[in-house]
């Protein structure tokens, strides 16, 4: 018994200083997509990956779900390296870690009703009796809020909100324990978005569920997840508590975000100066100083090591803001 309960005590993912590098102009160099990521989640946390187009988001929840190997590092379901899994821990962990696509409809097979593709996860995981299977898919249906006469019908049928209800059903027909969503929320109009950010809340919540969510929308971040991680070419800049991040960025690219983020009561700021350099040729020193409104004369020579601030945030940066 005191050894399940440290089981359910470890942290559901530890990445320790992962990297993550593909091989460019014929291997002549390399592209560092991931540089010394350290990022933990915990049973029943929530967490926002949040950054640009070409931050390293993506390639961070690959890596997370085994899909990419890590070049350099170590990456820990659990208490054992992903790597490192046999058949039957990766069953396991097939079952505990739902990803929601951000293409949800592309995800579905267009060729299979609502009921057959929740009904699928159910089966693969031997979670119900044949017999008990349907009642199940009626419950998903109902945890989701879309009408049970919805499982007759295909992905095809279904409007864009009511496809991403069923790829959150989906996940949630294996009982998970960690739920991953990319960008699962993009390209919707502003009220079925809000739906959707309140189910994934409420799901996570009442069922315990941790969640990784990736976004570039600094707003869903703040909604949905109490803690968030900001990236910038491969590595996390600005790592805490959402809330107190939002009210007091530390770091200079947290504070351009900021910026740029459209609110209220206030005009728009001018978006980031400069295009995000290439991670295949990386700036001396501080990545962010080209494009960096605070930049010194020390950025150009030191990269910034992650250092912790405030007690609970994390920063890399030479002259973090003040708080």
């Amino acid at each position: 018994m005191q050894q399940a309960s440290k089981t359910q005590d470890l942290p559901l993912f530890s990445l320790l200083d992962v990297e993550k590098s593909f091989p460019v102009d014929g291997g002549r160099r390399q592209l560092k997509a991931l540089d010394g990521i350290r990022l933990i989640l915990r049973p029943g946390e929530s967490v926002a990956l949040v950054g640009e187009s070409g931050s390293g988001k993506s390639t961070l929840v690959r890596v997370m779900l085994g899909l990419e190997a890590a070049t350099n590092g170590r990456v820990l379901a659990g208490a054992t390296e992903l790597s490192a899994l046999d058949a039957s821990q990766r069953r396991r962990f097939a079952r505990d870690v739902a990803y929601i696509y951000q293409d949800a409809r592309g995800s579905l097979n267009p060729r299979a009703t609502v009921a057959a593709l929740l009904a699928e996860p159910v089966r693969l995981h031997r979670l119900r009796d044949e017999r008990e299977i349907p009642g199940r898919v009626d419950e998903l249906l109902d945890q989701v809020g879309l009408p049970r006469a919805t499982r007759l019908r295909y992905p095809s049928e279904l409007s864009g909100g009511q496809v991403r209800r069923v790829a959150v059903a989906r996940a949630l027909a294996c009982e998970p324990r960690v739920i991953v969503a990319d960008e699962s929320v993009a390209g919707l109009d502003v009220s079925v978005q809000a739906q959707l950010l309140n189910l994934l809340r409420d799901l996570q919540r009442e069922n315990g569920l941790a969640l990784l969510f990736v976004t570039h929308d600094l707003g869903v971040a703040s909604y949905l997840c109490e803690q968030v991680a900001v990236m910038y070419l491969g590595r996390i800049v600005e790592m805490g508590p959402t809330r107190e991040i939002l009210q007091s960025p530390r770091h200079p690219y947290t504070q351009a975000l900021m910026q740029a983020f459209p609110r209220f009561g206030a005009p728009l700021a001018a978006s980031l100066q400069g295009e995000i350099p290439s991670a295949a040729d990386l700036p001396s020193g501080c990545r962010f100083r080209t494009r960096c409104l605070h930049v010194r004369d020390d950025c150009s020579r030191i990269d910034p090591a992650q250092t912790l601030l405030d007690g609970r945030r994390h920063v890399a940066c030479l002259h973090p803001l003040a708080a």
